[in-house]
């Protein structure tokens, strides 16, 4: 924007004129999209833009699908993390030209562990075992055995804490989504309460996602202090973790 320097003086841009704080005057530069859309030069430069693009877009697809629980345990960076993990796998695709390089869901393996909240790791906080399996329009988590009071590392001030599992089925070329269905959540469970054993939650989709879809389920916990019989979340949820433990 131009502004009055003195009686006369411009500083700024009027009229494709660059006014200098040193008095001289230059034509403003001409925008150089032709020579990005068209010069040899520009080669990599726009095949790099081209598939950062479909990153960003793969990568706003998945936290989508998974929004509920991601809006419970993210940092400020999860988007441009995601995205580059994106790009790392869209670089996989040994078919496609540079430029035109796409996901593949045989390639997904570098999303498995991802962490959406950095700076509250599952290894750090959870200290139970469990498994994240796949078969047909299910995506299942077992839990052999829970004991609140050792093999949760609860922060300060927490008195509930919640396991968190969710799936969704991914078609990146459509840059679409269906969300499994987890018809018996553990809830929400007292961090001093009495041991579970074998327990079983089920993300079911409506139909078996075709072979060519991504198919992720998190992991993670919410952490809750109750007031008065509400559950309020701990520490606006920078502490709960939330991370890829399967993808097909």
């Amino acid at each position: 924007m131009a502004r009055q320097t003195g009686i006369l003086g411009i500083q700024g841009t009027v009229g494709g004129l660059v006014f200098s704080k040193n008095g001289n005057i230059s034509q403003k530069p001409a925008s150089n999209k032709a020579a990005f859309a068209s010069a040899p030069s520009r080669a990599r430069t726009r095949e790099n833009a081209a598939e950062f693009g479909m990153a960003a877009s793969y990568s706003k697809v998945l936290r989508d699908s998974l929004r509920v629980a991601i809006a419970s345990a993210s940092d400020s960076r999860v988007a441009s993390r995601l995205t580059a993990t994106m790009r790392a796998i869209v670089g996989l695709d040994d078919t496609n030209d540079r430029g035109q390089r796409v996901f593949d869901s045989s390639n997904s393996a570098p999303l498995l562990g991802f962490n959406f909240n950095a700076g509250a790791g599952i290894g750090q906080t959870m200290y139970f075992p469990y498994e994240v399996t796949g078969a047909g329009a299910d995506v299942t988590m077992t839990i052999p055995a829970l004991n609140p009071v050792s093999d949760i590392a609860a922060p300060q001030g927490t008195t509930h804490f919640e396991v968190v599992f969710a799936a969704s089925s991914l078609d990146m070329e459509t840059l679409t989504f269906t969300n499994g269905v987890v018809a018996a959540p553990l809830g929400i469970l007292p961090v001093n309460g009495a041991a579970l054993v074998n327990q079983t939650m089920v993300a079911s989709f409506p139909v078996v996602p075709p072979a060519a879809n991504l198919v992720v389920g998190v992991v993670g916990i919410n952490f809750y202090q109750q007031v008065n019989g509400k559950f309020y979340p701990l520490n606006n949820n920078s502490t709960n973790p939330l991370a890829i433990e399967y993808v097909a």
